[in-house]
């Protein structure tokens, strides 16, 4: 079809043509097409205004996507009051009295785990003390680091409570791998000739660009592990290219590494006892928040766990 718009002194005219026939319409003056103008133009402030109504009562979407990202993010004083009536400001109250739950059932979280954690601390000083009165000196000192390692352990449950609860603050830094290694080696309660027994260690010294405290807990879970599970011969600690490995000679883990790493996860095929099920979740946990992957593979019957870009070079 062809469409003409003809304009003459006497008028407007419109032409159609089809391969079969072709028709003129006349008529078409201007001070009607002016009409059509004006109709069209109020018909346009309609629309606008239509429009601006509909982004005023999506606007508060924008606000509220921006308190859940703040939640998200671990922050708990957000506020989602919208004064709307409508579906949206119903969504936002609703929202806003989850997050006003979830924050209170953490807050009870969080003073159960200090009053418990509080309370263990006055029964293992007491023993602390006792312990110092015995006047063996090698059963004093067992019980002495018996008693410091239980210490230690309600400080771990605290910074693991502040991880979970993502209130705890990241100190990355610089450090030689040798004193990480020592401190989880007193972490473990082992002596220089346990270790040297123990465990096969790097003869170079490298830095590791890390959380000190972060990570000497997830080294300390999986050289626990280690032992635990070995069969034969010493847990070896070494370096490949930018990744700590930590090998020992063992069955292949009977699940995948992400069922592990579930917290409270229990190993149904094993006959030796898994504790509580949390070695893999804390150490996954610890290296997340450093921006750290933990990986796994069995080799050779060997099982190795890497901690990912954590060697940042050799110290001489």
């Amino acid at each position: 079809m062809i469409a003409k718009i003809i304009k003459q002194e006497n008028g407007i005219y419109l032409f159609l043509q089809t391969p079969q026939e072709w028709k003129l319409y006349g008529g078409l003056y201007s001070h009607r097409l002016f009409n059509y103008y004006i109709i069209t133009f109020f018909a346009f402030l309609i629309v606008v205004f239509l429009f601006a109504l509909v982004i005023k009562s999506i606007l508060p979407l924008k606000i509220l996507r921006k308190e859940i990202r703040k939640f998200a993010d671990g922050q708990t004083n957000i506020s989602c009051k919208i004064s709307q009536n409508d579906e949206i400001g119903e969504l936002a109250r609703e929202f806003e009295n989850a997050a006003e739950k979830i924050n209170a059932l953490n807050q009870s979280r969080h003073l159960f785990l200090r009053s418990i954690m509080h309370e263990l601390k006055t029964p293992i000083t007491k023993g602390r003390i006792t312990a110092e009165m015995v006047d063996n000196p090698l059963y004093k000192e067992r019980l002495c680091n018996v008693f410091e390692r239980l210490n230690s352990l309600i400080n771990e449950f605290a910074k693991i409570e502040e991880l979970s609860s993502r209130n705890y603050c990241l100190n990355k830094q610089d450090y030689v791998l040798k004193d990480i290694l020592n401190r989880v080696f007193g972490m473990l309660l082992l002596d220089k000739e346990q270790i040297q027994e123990l465990f096969l260690l790097p003869s170079e010294n490298y830095l590791l660009h890390c959380d000190f405290e972060m990570l000497t807990l997830a080294i300390k879970n999986l050289l626990d592990n280690a032992l635990k599970y070995k069969i034969k011969d010493k847990v070896e600690i070494k370096v490949e290219g930018d990744n700590l490995v930590i090998a020992n000679f063992g069955a292949p883990l009977p699940y995948s590494l992400k069922d592990h790493a579930k917290p409270f996860f229990k190993d149904n095929k094993s006959n030796k006892n898994g504790g509580l099920g949390l070695g893999i979740y804390i150490v996954k946990s610890t290296l997340e928040s450093q921006e750290l992957k933990l990986d796994y593979r069995h080799e050779k019957d060997k099982n190795y766990f890497l901690i990912q870009g954590i060697i940042t070079n050799t110290k001489p």
